[in-house]
């Protein structure tokens, strides 16, 4: 049995780019329709999923909470869909993936919206890179902690996760992954067991621990 990597999109396998923009134009979207410019300052704020939910009640009505989550994350899949240009993809990253992907299995575990990810994949080329794609329910608010747990219940414990150093780190952490940190997109707070400036060093990396 192939050992299996589990990648990031966002930070890892893309620019952050799509993603900023379609967070930032859906605070702006949303002050649009409440005529409300000051929603746009809700785009800075580092925990802003409470500030989502108040501004879905506002437009939506106090309708079940599940209802306003999905309402909500399905029009930032749509605009992230849209954002996304083939420039978005790290291309050295991808081929290095279709390099090795004989030798592990790929898993992409992203808490970007489901409704989005299969469309993105498309639109920078990587819809047949993955063994196993893991994305997050609209209906609920993002968790990469669960959708690792979930995986590790079908298909066991990743070798390694590769991805940025956001909080995700920290899930692995707690769940006894062994995390791989890239830099190629930028710098993150935390730091996994292992880290890699370029693809290169990546590279080189798995070759050292395999």
């Amino acid at each position: 049995m192939k050992p299996i990597l589990a990648i990031d999109l966002e930070g890892a396998l893309m620019y952050s780019r799509p993603f900023d923009n379609a967070h930032k134009k859906w605070f702006s979207l949303m002050a649009d329709l409440l005529n409300d410019q000051s929603i746009n300052n809700y785009a800075g704020l580092e925990n802003y999923f409470p500030q989502v939910d108040i501004v879905m009640k506002r437009y939506l009505g106090d309708i079940d909470k599940k209802a306003r989550t999905t309402f909500a994350r399905q029009i930032y899949a749509l605009i992230t869909i849209a954002e996304t240009k083939s420039a978005d993809l790290v291309s050295e990253f991808a081929k290095y993936l279709r390099k090795i992907k004989s030798q592990y299995s790929l898993a992409l575990v992203t808490s970007a919206p489901e409704a989005a990810v299969e469309p993105i994949l498309q639109k920078v080329g990587c819809l047949d890179l993955f063994d196993y794609v893991y994305k997050s329910p609209v209906n609920k608010r993002p968790s990469k902690k669960e959708l690792l747990q979930e995986f590790i219940e079908k298909h066991g414990k990743p070798k390694f996760y590769i991805g940025h150093g956001d909080k995700d780190i920290l899930s692995c952490k707690e769940l006894g992954i062994l995390s791989i940190t890239v830099n190629w997109v930028s710098k993150g707070e935390h730091h996994g067991d292992y880290q890699a400036d370029t693809v290169k060093n990546l590279e080189k990396l798995l070759f050292k621990l395999f």
